[in-house]
C-alpha cells in the first residue's frame, strides 16, 4: 500500500523549537530558548528533539486532524527557504518517491542565504538518526547568514554576503526558483503543496512583493497552494500575537517588544518569549487546526 505522508519543510517554527512541556522551561529557569555552547547553556540542545518533533504542528497535524498519514519532520532551526527545502534530498528513512500526500513549505526568513557547513557529513557524535536520514549527513548541515556585517563569528560570511551579493531582486529571485524547485519536486512525487508564512512581513503582500522583483517568473507557480490569500492574518506570527491580545492586529510586528529574554516572567499562551519568539505546543495547535482547514477546503484531503 502507498505510504500517505504530510510533510514539513521550514525553520524552527517547523522543527518545534518553543514546544516544550513546563516541566522543561522549569528546568531552564523559564527560557524556552537553548543555544549550545553560550554561557549557562547546555553543551547540546539534541535533548530536547524529541519534544520539539512531537509537540510541532506537523505532527499535530497528522495526530489530530489525518492520523492515516504520516508525518515527515524536515525543519531546521536558523535556515533559510532554500536549505528548507533542500532537505528533501536528505530523506533516506523514506521512500517519497512510492508515496503520496502534502509537502507544507512553511516560509522562513527571505534574507536568510544558506549553503553547506564546511563538513556537512560529520554527525557531530550523534548517533540517533533524525527520524529521516540514517546519520550520514548532520541535521545541521547549512550554514546560514543574514546581510548584517559583523566581526565575530561568521563575521567573514555574513559581511561578504552583506556587501557584496544581499539586494531585494538577490533575494527575491533565490525565493522564487526555490518555490520553483519545490513545484517540480512536487509533481515529479505526486504531493500536494500547501506555502504558508511563519513570520515575514511585507506590506504589500508576499505575491506582490516577488512580482516586483521576479516579473514573469513568479507566475511559473502555482499560488492556489498559498492559503493567506484566503485567511485574514497574513502570517501565522500575527495570527498567534492577535490571540495572545499583547498587541493589536495591526500591530503585530513590532511582536520583539513583547516577547523578548527580558520579559520570562510574562510567559504567554501561544508565543515564547525569546529572541525573534516561537510557538508555544498550544500555538503549534493553532498552527495545525489552521493547516487543516486549508487542507480540507482545497479538498487536497478528504475529511472523515
Amino acid at each position: 500500500m502507498t505510504q500517505k505522508y504530510i510533510v514539513g519543510l521550514g525553520c524552527s517554527w517547523t522543527q518545534g523549537e518553543g514546544g516544550y512541556p513546563q516541566e522543561v522551561v522549569d528546568a531552564h529557569n523559564g527560557r524556552t530558548q537553548i543555544r549550545p555552547g553560550q554561557p549557562g547553556q547546555p553543551d547540546s540542545d539534541y535533548y530536547l528533539r524529541v519534544h520539539e518533533l512531537e509537540n510541532s504542528w506537523v505532527n499535530q497535524l497528522t495526530k489530530y486532524h489525518f492520523p492515516e498519514y504520516k508525518s515527515l519532520n524536515l525543519g531546521v532551526k536558523g535556515i533559510g527557504n532554500k536549505a528548507a527545502v533542500d532537505q528533501l534530498h536528505f530523506v533516506d528513512q523514506h521512500n517519497l518517491e512510492d508515496a503520496e500526500g502534502i509537502i507544507v513549505f512553511m516560509l522562513s526568513g527571505f534574507e536568510r542565504f544558506d549553503v553547506f557547513q564546511e563538513r556537512p557529513k560529520d554527525n557531530s557524535g550523534f548517533e540517533k538518526p533524525d527520524g529521516y536520514n540514517n546519520g550520514e549527513y548532520r541535521h545541521e548541515k547549512w550554514r546560514t547568514a543574514w546581510p548584517i556585517e559583523q566581526k565575530e563569528g561568521d563575521g567573514a560570511f555574513w559581511t561578504c554576503y552583506a556587501r557584496e551579493l544581499w539586494s531585494e531582486q538577490f533575494v527575491a529571485s533565490h525565493a522564487m526558483v526555490t518555490l520553483l524547485n519545490l513545484q517540480t519536486f512536487a509533481k515529479a512525487n505526486n504531493f500536494k503543496i500547501v506555502l504558508a508564512n511563519a513570520f515575514n512581513q511585507r506590506p504589500e503582500g508576499i505575491y506582490e512583493w516577488l512580482k516586483e522583483y521576479t516579473g514573469k517568473l513568479v507566475d511559473k507557480f502555482d499560488w492556489s497552494c498559498y492559503m493567506h490569500t484566503e485567511t485574514d492574518y497574513e502570517a501565522f506570527m500575527q495570527r498567534l500575537v492577535e490571540l495572545d491580545g499583547k498587541l493589536s492586529k495591526e500591530d503585530w510586528g513590532a511582536y520583539h517588544s513583547v516577547y523578548n529574554p527580558r520579559n520570562l516572567d510574562t510567559h504567554s499562551e501561544y508565543l515564547t518569549n525569546d529572541e525573534g519568539s516561537h510557538p508555544t505546543i498550544k500555538g503549534y495547535r493553532v498552527i495545525a487546526d489552521e493547516l487543516a482547514k486549508f487542507i480540507i477546503k482545497r479538498e487536497y484531503i478528504e475529511k472523515s
